[in-house]
């Protein structure tokens, strides 16, 4: 599957703390933003966009 690029603006305080998380978890956080967003439309209505 072929990635994206994109550019988000998000309150640097909760960056930094999400980018804090990935750290001590031991993952990116592209990888983790891409598995909540998956989650995310896997438990809503806009699943039928992911068929």
């Amino acid at each position: 599957m072929a990635k994206v690029k994109v550019s988000m603006t998000i309150d640097e305080h909760v960056y930094a703390q999400f980018r804090q998380y990935c750290r001590d978890n031991g993952m990116k956080v592209s990888t983790k933003v891409e598995q909540l967003m998956r989650e995310s439309l896997k438990n809503s209505s806009l699943k039928q966009f992911m068929e």
